[in-house]
């Protein structure tokens, strides 16, 4: 009983651990990044780990990966269009594959990976914004190698990733929110300039340049600013 206190609590340090680490992460692909090495490193027979987010528009990517393995193996999955990791963010709950071997769940995409030596994968679904999903996918090259603890141990984990996660989303769009009030400022300061006008009125002229000439504002802003020119009249 002693042991296995001790075992408990040293997991419960360790996963306490990886959560003050993924705080001082700095940046969004750090972030991506570091949540699947630690993914890796937490369970037992764990080959890789990826990180599978679906954006606006139903955009689907894995900006992150830990093994060759586990990114092939999503790209299976988007080439298919089924897999354990689109069901959990689907599903909204954890997918967990036993044994590909005898699972036909998804038989197009089994027949894509098991020459990748996939057998056995866990997936956990992310919460993490309202225009965001993802799943945390982890595979192994063993069958039946993920436990009813490990179960419990990763979802822990995911938990910790969508906050992780959720908290770097949210510095990046402020940083470009920030990076795109500066470039529209600069364009306003040259209209101003230029045409002797009220902060006000070189916004209008901006608006109306941008739907002339079919620009996103950031992007006509950042013209101006790098040219010092109005674009002419949109014939």
């Amino acid at each position: 009983m002693i042991d296995e206190q001790s075992g408990q609590d040293e997991l419960l340090e360790g996963i306490g651990a990886i959560g003050r680490a993924l705080s001082e992460v700095n940046g969004l692909q750090e972030t991506l990044q570091r949540i699947v090495e630690f993914g890796e490193d937490l369970l037992e027979h764990c080959d890789g780990v990826s990180l599978m987010l679906i954006g606006r528009g139903g955009v689907i990517d894995t900006p992150a990966s830990s093994s060759a393995v586990a990114y092939e193996s999503d790209m299976a999955q988007y080439a298919t269009g089924q897999g354990p990791c689109l069901d959990a963010i689907k599903e909204h709950d954890t997918v967990v594959m036993a044994d590909l071997e005898t699972d036909e769940r998804w038989p197009d995409y089994r027949a894509r990976v098991l020459g990748l030596g996939v057998r056995s994968m866990i997936s956990f679904r992310l919460f993490v914004t309202d225009d965001s999903m993802g799943a945390l996918d982890m595979y192994s090259r063993r069958p039946h190698a993920f436990s009813w603890r490990s179960q419990l141990i990763g979802q822990v984990f995911a938990a910790q990733a969508s906050v992780a996660l959720k908290a770097a989303l949210i510095e990046a769009g402020l940083q470009t929110a920030i990076e795109s009030r500066d470039v529209i400022g600069q364009a306003k300061g040259i209209v101003m300039a230029r045409h002797r006008l009220t902060a006000d009125m070189a916004f209008e002229v901006l608006t109306r340049l941008s739907q002339e000439h079919n620009l996103k504002l950031t992007a006509l802003a950042e013209q101006i600013a790098r040219t010092g020119e109005l674009p002419g009249p949109n014939r």
